[in-house]
């Protein structure tokens, strides 16, 4: 994580999510813990509640993370919780017969004027700022490695058969690989992390537009009701987390 600036800032998060209109389980889970500065959606994946299974496990090994001391705490022990989780996702699938079991996670940490995003699978996270939204992840999908080698083209990977094959995931037999980006917070930022089940049905440019909506709860009700009105075809989680000044008084350090 790069070095923090003197603003004082907090993240302010609302989480909502949705089963959908077609499935019958809603094996999607998300974090937000506003004062240890996490935020995460996990999409799991796994027949007979499998996927429901490895998605909560991630969540709760998030909630026994410390009050952190530093950034790179903060990074050291999400990382360390989701090794114990994968483990507990495989144990947990060898109990019901290899079956298999895994879930993708998008993670916003955030300490003072840091923030990293670390992620495994198609889940993301955006961030809008100064009136521009900003895709932060890269899906972790054969239809991405396809149109990274200029094999598909964006619109022939919207209509790709094999378009939600995964590449990298907690669980589901795959190596653990996260991602990171990092960066620094301004007050203002707004940050959405979601499941694909949003941006199977939403553009980036529809996404955007709600986003734009200053009530926070509206903005993710919005986005919500958006992909069930579009046919909700799967799980269905948001968080939105906005960025604010610490008021003096509040803690920051002076």
């Amino acid at each position: 994580m790069m070095q923090p600036e003197h603003e004082a800032v907090r993240g302010l998060s609302i989480g909502l999510t949705h089963v959908g209109c077609v499935r019958d389980e809603n094996q999607d889970a998300f974090f937000c813990d506003e004062s240890k500065g996490i935020f995460a959606v996990m999409d799991g994946a796994g027949g007979m509640k499998g996927g429901a299974i490895a998605s909560n496990l991630v969540k709760d090994a998030l909630t026994t993370i410390r009050m952190p001391l530093s950034a790179v705490d903060l990074l050291d022990q999400f990382e360390g919780r989701v090794i114990d989780a994968k483990e507990q996702i495989e144990r947990a699938s060898t109990n019901a017969n290899g079956a298999a079991m895994g879930t993708t996670i998008a993670a916003l940490l955030t300490f003072e004027s840091n923030f990293a995003c670390l992620w495994a699978g198609d889940s993301r996270v955006y961030r809008f700022r100064s009136g521009q939204m900003e895709q932060l992840t890269t899906d972790h999908t054969e239809v991405q490695e396809l149109v990274d080698q200029n094999v598909l083209t964006e619109e022939e990977a919207r209509n790709f058969s094999r378009r939600h094959v995964i590449t990298r995931a907690i669980g589901s037999g795959l190596d653990l690989e996260l991602e990171l980006v990092s960066g620094n917070l301004r007050a203002g930022d707004r940050f959405l992390l979601c499941s694909d089940g949003l941006t199977g049905h939403l553009e980036d440019a529809v996404i955007e537009t709600f986003l734009m909506e200053g009530a926070q709860r509206s903005a993710a009700r919005g986005l919500l009701d958006g992909a069930l009105e579009k046919g909700g075809t799967d799980n269905v989680t948001v968080v939105i987390v906005d960025i604010d000044r610490i008021s003096r008084g509040e803690g920051e350090a002076r």
